[in-house]
């Protein structure tokens, strides 16, 4: 996967979820538009590598980021 670890991951998503969290009508479409934005900019593997530790359940996303995982 590159230099990008675990951590930074969460950390990225979770900054994504903040901003892009703001102009959402609610939790469901703010999901939607971080996933929209993983979908198009993040490499494959890193993708992986965030599906993996939310299904290990050993995360430390916010509600709406862990939410755009599972919509990936």
């Amino acid at each position: 996967m590159g230099n990008v670890s675990v951590n930074n991951l969460v950390r990225m998503a979770n900054d994504i979820a903040e901003n892009l969290g703001h102009g959402a009508i609610d939790d469901a479409a703010a999901a939607e538009q971080v996933a929209s934005h993983i979908r198009r900019f993040w490499a494959r593997g890193m993708k992986a590598e965030l599906k993996n530790c939310v299904s290990s359940n050993a995360h430390n996303l916010s509600a709406v980021a862990a939410r755009a995982v599972t919509l990936l």
